[in-house]
């Protein structure tokens, strides 16, 4: 057990004990936003604080915004910025007591400096204000609060810590004037999760994995008792998490900090255990990063950098940032942000496996024989655990290309191609012919190789003919010749390579390599492009940077071939469309990705042809520059 209070200290009590407890579920920033849960821990924690706690039901500052369907009929105020900030700043800090303990469950993240964001139940889209977790407690620590009040303050957040950017969220900043600091007026913060890390809902139980494992050790304990022991409930709470998260039943790490117990001693709240010797992976040494210099020297990001930054993580069971990015666009600041990072499975340099997976994706076997024997020397001289072998580039699927070169207004010249690790022309035709004609072709085709039945069918065409509905052509594939439909057994793809002329080349090329480097599920991948904003410019606004390569152009139907022409003309490779007058639902929303949920581009071929079986028409831009047959002469 940890110390009791100081002798000279009063004992905390009931009766001197305020609490502030809010619980947002609904949020009017959009219901993708929603939570189910919440509210229901906060009122589980009231419920402790007026009961076992003994906390006088007058002291109790009760803020709830539950979704419909969860209404207890529990008498509290909405959890907006008028009642969280009149309770937090003018009511709270006037009241004489010895004890202030916060809790808030919802939606929390990180801004730019680290400060923790818990957006209220009012934000709203254009105008997302939120308390400053953070700055608050700065304030509640200074001479704002009267003298002689408030003596301890424990907060509580069951709530993630991750940037804003995946959710696309511009947040109104707030920071709260603090005035002197109070020495005598100390803090105990205990979150749900470490920076860079959500906290998990579990909405089927409408609880917080984090809550509910807190409540658990809380039971039956008094006010003065839970102060008394919080050091030893949070270290049990982390006990907890790290018996699921090995049992793969929790990925976050609940995390305490305080400067000073209550009885004056340090303490640091990022480690389970007492020892005050560091835990995890050794750091690079002089040698490795003098050695690692020369390894990087002149070698820009390869395809599949963040797939190593990744990689370094698991393998080491460190837990990985929760927004999908890399944290520089240089190899050496990357190298130095893993380093400064620890791993807790593995005595292992978060830098080595990265080096590793880099090499063994590396077409350059010099570079990739120096990199290797790099990080085989370092792991010998610091005495690193051993690593597992990297995993290799995955086998691309099969793919049948059919490319439709047009002759006069109605008729195509076809060709096709497989491809698996090469082309292989496996079909040139000697006439044109319609498109009922390609399509008995292609129906022929595939059942005559169905030995060789490919995944994947792309469709090389020109800008026109991205209004044909490909995916949806019906082919007698089936069982004694039943028509099916042909996005629903494949996944169907189209492609524009011949519309990459001129000044759309360069970003075209530029943005897939932009994204085999950092990967399909970074926040800047995809870009959203509605009605309003197809108009002049949109094509020079695509092609100004890297990202985004991917537009999910949620447009109706008069404005999608504008759309798609903007695509083509700023360079983008990949974009997402709908065939017909839309469900009322955004695209983002069919796909499983409106915020917090991040949207997997590299998963959109697959997802697309899910979407297809359930009668949900998408059509997929796929144009992998990379990827484009020889051109053949249409005579030979």
């Amino acid at each position: 057990m940890t110390a009791a209070p100081l002798a000279a200290e009063p004992p905390i009590t009931p009766e001197r004990t305020f609490a502030l407890v809010v619980g947002i579920e609904s949020y009017e920033i959009n219901t993708g936003m929603d939570l189910s849960g919440p509210a229901r821990d906060a009122i589980r924690c009231a419920d402790w604080l007026t009961g076992t706690a003994g906390v006088p039901q007058d002291n109790l500052r009760l803020l709830l915004s539950p979704l419909a369907r969860n209404q207890t009929g529990v008498d509290a105020k909405p959890a907006t910025q008028k009642y969280v900030e009149d309770a937090l700043f003018k009511d709270l800090p006037q009241r004489d007591g010895d004890l202030l303990w916060i809790y808030w469950a919802g939606h929390g993240f990180l801004n730019s400096t680290d400060q923790l964001l818990l957006p209220y139940a009012d934000a709203t889209a254009g105008h997302v204000t939120s308390l400053n977790f953070t700055s608050a407690l700065q304030w509640w620590r200074s001479n704002r609060v009267g003298r002689g009040r408030f003596r301890r303050l424990v907060a509580i957040g069951d709530a993630c810590r991750i940037e804003p950017g995946q959710s696309k969220l511009d947040f109104v900043k707030v920071e709260y004037p603090v005035g002197v600091r109070t020495p005598e007026r100390r803090q105990f913060v205990l979150y749900a999760a470490r920076p860079g890390e959500t906290a998990r809902n579990r909405a089927e139980l409408q609880a917080g994995q984090f809550t509910d494992t807190l409540l658990k050790h809380l039971e039956g304990r008094s006010a003065a008792e839970a102060v008394r022991d919080l050091v030893d409930i949070a270290k049990a709470v982390q006990g907890d998490f790290a018996v699921m998260k090995a049992k793969r039943a929790a990925w976050q790490e609940p995390q305490f900090e305080i400067a000073r117990s209550w009885d004056g001693s340090p303490l640091y709240g990022d480690h389970w255990t007492d020892s005050p010797a560091p835990t995890g992976a050794p750091s690079l040494d002089h040698t490795a990063w003098q050695e690692l210099g020369e390894v990087l020297a002149g070698c820009q990001k390869p395809p599949y950098t963040y797939e190593a930054y990744r990689w370094a993580f698991e393998v080491t069971g460190c837990v990985p940032p929760a927004e999908h990015r890399l944290p520089s666009p240089h190899l050496t600041e990357i190298v130095r942000d893993l380093d400064h990072r620890q791993g807790t499975s593995r005595a292992v340099p978060l830098a080595l496996p990265f080096i590793q997976h880099l090499a063994t994706r590396s077409r350059r076997p010099e570079w990739a024989a120096d990199a290797q024997a790099w990080v085989d020397r370092t792991l010998d001289r610091l005495g690193a655990d051993p690593l597992p072998p990297a995993p290799p580039r995955p086998a691309e699927r099969p793919a049948l290309h059919v490319r439709l070169t047009p002759d006069g207004d109605n008729d195509f010249w076809l060709q096709l191609w497989s491809y698996q690790d090469d082309f292989e022309n496996v079909g040139d035709y000697e006439e044109p012919m319609e498109l009922a004609a390609v399509r008995t072709v292609l129906g022929n085709h595939l059942l005559a190789h169905s030995a060789s039945m490919p995944q994947r069918i792309e469709f090389h065409v020109p800008y026109e003919l991205l209004e044909e509905p490909f995916e949806t052509w019906q082919l007698p594939l089936g069982r004694k010749g039943k028509t099916v439909t042909l996005g629903c057994w494949y996944e169907v793809v189209l492609r524009c390579p011949e519309e990459r002329q001129g000044l759309a080349e360069d970003p075209w090329r530029t943005k897939w390599e932009w994204y085999e480097t950092h990967g399909g599920l970074h926040p800047d991948a995809a870009h959203d492009v509605g009605d309003a904003d197809v108009a002049e410019g949109l094509a020079e606004a695509l092609q100004l940077d890297a990202s985004p390569v991917c537009v999910l152009a949620d447009v109706t139907g008069p404005l999608v071939m504008d759309a798609l022409g903007a695509v083509l003309d700023g360079g983008i490779p990949i974009a997402v469309w709908p065939r017909s007058s839309a469900p009322d639902e955004s695209l983002r929303k069919a796909l499983g990705a409106e915020p917090p949920d991040v949207l997997d581009v590299a998963a959109l071929p697959d997802a697309l042809k899910r979407l297809r079986v359930k009668r949900r028409p998408l059509a997929l831009l796929w144009d992998n520059p990379g990827r484009v047959p020889a051109r053949r002469s249409l005579s030979s």
